[in-house]
């Protein structure tokens, strides 16, 4: 019987068909890995910027909570300072007087203010307050306070030249600018030299009292997030890039000099606005305290009259967010409101960012503590 061989068939190629399918099937291959890699990349960049959106608002309201709440603090001091006739320069930088008589406001706001609106004070002339640095359809406010370290503490140190400081005891407190030859600062409100002091006038064998940074915070919103002005430095230019920012002004000392400083804060702040707790009854002064009311907000207003200043004992502060890019295939179609008292909604903006507002209500804890 003869044997049957099974004999293997060579290849020597592909077929131009064959080919032909090879390559679509791979060319589908690689789209569907392209495209899941093209959605999972786009999904991981969405929620960076719904994290970054969280983060910037939460960060805006606690940064600014915590500023509130030390309003007031000016070291140990805590007698009532009579208010100034006229609402004060928040960028005033060279006189001291005026800096101590702006104490009784240590909480101090504008609503929706215009740049006219500070035309005539330092915060307009300098540059800083303008129709191109700030955002019109937010809220500006000040904040007052001493810093929470003793200056030379733990151990000596030399101030920096015109900064300005505050000494205190319970009754009474000074103004002081600095100087970088001396480990305490040495000129006093009226502008004479003296030698730091316990307060009232003691004799100069017992211990100064103790001394602070005094600080100035105005807040606002800019309509970019790094300025390239020069005049003053940090000021929005045309050419600057379009993020909103919180920024405030702080008093502090640039080359020797005591002047305002921007420092920006807080990316993605489109909005800001505040409503005002102001504390009116009882009317009369309590024995006790020294100052009238409880320490309890009665009614809230987003525009105190100079004489309802002293009494603001809270704030509620709103930020509308904006997160920092763009979403593909998103369309801003919802309105966002400002509940009482200050009864706006905002949107749907119809554009391809996302948004959220943050609130939060906060005590000023030195201004109301008082009045308790």
């Amino acid at each position: 019987m003869a044997t049957t061989y099974n004999k293997l068939v060579k290849q020597n190629g592909l077929s131009l068909i064959e080919m032909m399918i090879a390559i679509a099937i791979g060319s589908l291959l690689m789209l569907g890995l392209t495209t899941t890699f093209q959605n999972s990349s786009e999904t991981q960049r969405e929620m960076e910027r719904s994290g970054r959106l969280i983060e910037n608002g939460r960060y805006g309201v606690d940064l600014l909570s915590s500023d509130i709440h030390h309003a007031g603090y000016f070291g140990h001091y805590f007698q009532a300072v009579s208010a100034p006739g006229t609402l004060p320069d928040p960028c005033q930088t060279t006189n001291l007087v005026t800096l101590a008589q702006a104490m009784a406001m240590p909480v101090q706001g504008y609503s929706t203010p215009a740049a006219s609106t500070f035309t005539s004070t330092n915060c307009g002339t300098g540059g800083f307050l303008t129709a191109t640095n700030m955002n019109s359809d937010s809220d500006v406010f000040v904040v007052r306070r001493a810093s929470t370290r003793v200056f030379g503490s733990p151990t000596l140190e030399s101030p920096a030249n015109n900064r300005v400081y505050i000494q205190s005891n319970p009754r009474t407190a000074n103004l002081l600018l600095g100087d970088s030859s001396a480990i305490v600062p040495t000129q006093a409100a009226n502008n004479t030299a003296q030698t730091l002091r316990k307060y009232p006038a003691v004799p100069t064998n017992l211990t100064p009292a103790d001394t602070y940074e005094y600080k100035v915070h105005t807040y606002f919103v800019a309509p970019c997030s790094f300025g390239t002005g020069t005049a003053p430095a940090g000021e929005c230019e045309a050419s600057d890039d379009t993020i909103p920012t919180l920024k405030k002004l702080e008093l502090s000392s640039i080359a020797g000099n005591t002047a305002m400083e921007i420092v920006p804060l807080v990316e993605g702040v489109e909005m800001m606005r505040v409503a005002y707790g102001i504390d009116t009854t009882p009317a009369a002064i309590n024995p006790t305290t020294g100052f009238p009311g409880d320490g309890v907000p009665d009614t809230y207003v987003t525009a105190p009259t100079l004489v309802q200043w002293p009494q603001v004992v809270a704030m509620r502060i709103y930020l509308l967010m904006r997160a920092p890019e763009t979403s593909i295939g998103y369309t801003d179609a919802k309105q966002y409101n400002f509940p009482a008292p200050i009864n706006l909604t905002v949107g749907p903006f119809g554009d391809a960012f996302k948004r959220h507002v943050y609130s939060a209500e906060v005590r000023p804890k030195n201004i109301a503590g008082r009045r308790e």
